[in-house]
């Protein structure tokens, strides 16, 4: 049996440029400082990671979950409000739903999700480009700082769902950050979309056969 492991922000959903935008506001909106949007900056590229780094670089010690609360809120109202004017502005990746709904029917797969987004605004990207994880296992930002622990975390629940022991473990995402993190874990990785290097590498999820094949996945 295989776990493919899914990112969300560039490789389920095109929304990079919104993303940036709405979580770095919100920040601001709260902490009234200005975001570093140069994610090779930040030790655990996740959102919860990332504002932490935040916190420590401005020191702020208390309230630190309030905080993290917070800016969650402030970017689920930002990007429902940038949602609800420009609706077309977020969209899948090209063959993100055709790809989940065909693991979803292969035997020899089971679908996992590890984003580095709070579960709140992920979940919230998914429905407004008409993805349905509603029964898939989930793990996120939400659950921990570091994507070596959400991907690691979703695998575990993976297996706590299904019962099976894995043999082989694909990670299929987006950035650098990806890529190191499944190195360090020792999964399989598909780079999907342009920004980063990898062996195993496809533009989008049309082409998903492609990195198949580089993985003598039949």
């Amino acid at each position: 049996m295989n776990l493919f492991l899914m990112d969300i922000d560039g490789t389920l959903v095109d929304c990079e440029s919104v993303d940036t935008k709405c979580y770095s506001r919100a920040i601001k909106d709260v902490l009234g400082v200005d975001v570093d949007a140069d994610w090779s900056h930040y030790q655990n590229v996740t959102e919860s990671g990332v504002l932490d780094e935040i916190l420590a670089r401005n020191e702020v010690i208390a309230n630190r979950l309030l905080i993290h609360r917070q800016v969650e809120k402030r970017y689920l109202e930002r990007l429902r409000e940038f949602l609800a004017t420009h609706p077309a502005e977020l969209n899948q990746v090209q063959g993100a739903k055709d790809f989940i709904e065909q693991m979803k029917e292969r035997d020899d797969t089971y679908l996992a999700i590890a984003t580095g987004g709070w579960e709140s605004v992920a979940k919230l990207k998914l429905r407004a480009v008409g993805i349905d994880v509603s029964n898939i296992t989930f793990a996120s930002s939400s659950d921990a700082m570091s994507r070596t622990e959400i991907m690691a975390l979703a695998a575990f629940r993976a297996k706590q769902d299904t019962g099976f022991s894995f043999k082989r473990r694909v990670f299929f995402g987006h950035g650098e950050w990806n890529k190191f993190a499944s190195q360090e874990l020792g999964y399989d990785f598909v780079a999907v979309g342009e920004n980063t290097q990898h062996h195993t590498h496809i533009p989008n999820l049309v082409h998903y056969q492609a990195a198949f094949s580089q993985l003598s996945i039949h």
